[in-house]
């Protein structure tokens, strides 16, 4: 498999292929080496800072999306050292062209804004299993997994519940480490306010539900990133396409704050 035959396998928009394979052959990738290198050995910011200062300039973003291709080859081939399913890797690298293409969607060409992100799912460290991708984290020598949820995610419980299950087996096989770590979710989805904005039948809160309110930033304004396609605009100008939008563009105007919440998911009896 080549760069060629992975963008196409993503299913990139056609704008997004004809800037990718553009972007290809304007750098050598074999030379950044010792800059992509630091994204699979624990040096992520220095890696990252290093080929956003090599691939300069790159107002679009597409010389890192390459670059970032062409380390997901590598990432293949790690994964099937472990022998973990092809399935999983395409569907965790299918972070890139969901977020390319709403770029294009919503701003009229493709950009690539999120490498500060993706070397979680280079370096092994995030999978897409089922509805959600769940990233491994240390801290304080403790093992968490991360849940994180793609847009356009199933919140059905019985999506839920087979993710939390799948991921029960992928890490128990693959990291056993992670086999029993408590599963978090970081989340605007997961802010008390919802319960103000939805029907009682929603299913944000009955995803949101699942899981025991750790801390709320009431403070936040971060949900509206996710809530709304442009946000940097006057409160009364925000779009009202969905019934979600319509319910929180009403409750800002009137002072309310979504925030965003921390939870940890409940255990089952």
């Amino acid at each position: 498999m080549d760069i060629h035959e992975l963008t196409e396998k993503l299913g990139f928009c056609s704008e997004a292929k004809f800037l990718i394979f553009q972007a290809d052959s304007s750098y050598d990738h074999d030379a950044l080496k010792p800059c992509w290198q630091k994204l699979y050995d624990g040096r992520q910011n220095e890696g990252i800072a290093d080929l956003r200062t090599a691939l300069a300039p790159d107002e679009n973003g597409m010389k890192r999306l390459a670059c970032m291709l062409h380390c997901s080859l590598y990432t293949y081939e790690l994964y099937m050292k472990k022998k973990i399913p092809k399935d999983i890797f395409f569907a965790t690298m299918d972070f890139l062209p969901r977020f390319v293409n709403a770029s294009q969607t919503v701003n009229g060409r493709c950009t690539f804004t999120w490498d500060w992100w993706f070397y979680r799912q280079l370096s092994l460290q995030e999978f897409r299993l089922g509805a959600f991708e769940y990233e491994m984290i240390e801290a304080n020598g403790e093992k968490t997994l991360s849940l994180h949820i793609p847009s356009k995610a199933d919140l059905s419980q019985r999506s839920f519940s087979d993710s939390v299950s799948s991921a029960r087996m992928f890490f128990t096989r693959f990291f056993p480490d992670y086999a029993n770590a408590e599963i978090m979710c970081d989340s605007w989805l997961l802010s008390p306010a919802l319960g103000e904005l939805l029907p009682a039948s929603s299913r944000i809160l009955r995803f949101a539900s699942n899981f025991q309110i750790e801390r709320w930033d009431k403070e936040s304004t971060a949900a509206l990133d996710w809530i709304f396609p442009k946000r940097d605009i006057p409160l009364a100008e925000l779009s009202e396409n969905t019934s979600l939008q319509r319910a929180a563009k009403a409750y800002l105007i009137n002072g309310g704050s979504i925030g965003w919440a921390l939870g940890k998911l409940k255990t089952r009896d």
